[in-house]
């Protein structure tokens, strides 16, 4: 459904840009850079007014953590060339840039399940999917789950039918989930309604555990719930409070999240949290070190239970 709608969204995007340009009276050589031009830079303002808010409503930096002004600009580069594919292609035709799911089968090891964030798709994660299966990390089910705007009660909804496929075609009964962004708040939300009966083990990935300060300027109940403070974030906590959660958690996360401010909000007093630096909210999911720490967690969590 999103794919969709960021399509009709995109047309209704270049046509206005290039009716602007017919207004103007552009030729066809300007008309086409306007309408490649426009949109790029457009999103360019966008990354840069993010990276801006989220240093203002930051959390401190710890020692090593600074980056030079040219660290600085290739991070800001590298985010908005995520953003772009992200728009352009990830997102609009998820089906095209990520490889179909494995067919439901017994399998010899804990499968592991993708959940992606806020208004995104299983195209949002391909880069991630990608490093996975060259690591022979599968099998790595990356589904859609069919929300946009809902609650982040209704992801959780989704993602319980979700597991209860995987984990009974696979025969293994427990499936490893792998979220970025609000996809932890969506796994979270998972266990208090279902318990931690199917799942052996969790891996966020810059996800806002205790809201973000830029969610001021998303839409839909679930941006509205993302927002620090919330009443959603405070029925979290309390449950997980009067009943622990009973299964790991890593939480991996960035200094530099441009989109979850202060970034220590990915950080939860029962896990164990993961800190790194000079990589953004939607690049982090290309970043070697987050393939690496998301590969020896699903190892472990394997291991472990194979014991």
């Amino acid at each position: 459904m999103l794919a969709r709608i960021v399509r009709v969204a995109l047309l209704v995007e270049l046509a206005a840009w290039a009716a602007l340009g017919g207004w103007l009276g552009a030729g066809p050589l300007a008309l086409a850079a306007l309408v490649v031009a426009a949109p790029a830079a457009l999103r360019l303002a966008i990354i840069v007014v993010s990276f801006a808010l989220a240093r203002q409503w930051g959390s401190p930096r710890e020692p090593g953590e600074e980056i030079g002004p040219g660290a600085g600009l290739a991070m800001v580069a590298e985010e908005w060339l995520a953003m772009l594919a992200n728009n352009f292609a990830w997102l609009p035709f998820e089906n095209a840039v990520l490889r179909p799911d494995p067919v439901p089968a017994p399998q010899a090891t804990l499968p592991v399940i993708l959940v992606h964030g806020y208004f995104s798709n299983r195209g949002t994660l391909c880069r991630l999917a990608e490093a996975l299966d060259r690591a022979g990390t599968g099998p790595v089910i990356v589904p859609s789950l069919p929300a946009v705007v809902a609650p982040i009660e209704t992801f959780a909804a989704h993602l319980e039918i979700v597991v209860r496929e995987v984990t009974d075609a696979s025969g293994q009964g427990r499936a490893i989930l792998v979220c970025h962004s609000m996809g932890g708040l969506v796994a979270r939300t998972y266990l208090q309604a279902h318990g931690a009966g199917r799942i052996a083990g969790i891996v966020t990935l810059g996800s806002p555990h205790h809201g973000s300060a830029l969610a001021v300027l998303g839409s839909g109940e679930n941006g509205r719930q993302m927002r620090p403070g919330s009443d959603f974030l405070r029925r979290l906590g309390e449950g997980e409070a009067v009943r622990p959660p009973s299964v790991p958690l890593l939480s991996v996360f960035t200094a530099h999240d441009n989109l979850v401010a202060p970034q220590e909000s990915s950080r939860l007093d029962w896990a164990r949290n993961v800190r790194i630096a000079g990589v953004g909210h939607l690049a982090m999911l290309a970043d070697s070190r987050v393939h690496l720490a998301v590969g020896e967690e699903i190892a472990r969590l394997r291991a472990q239970a194979a014991a």
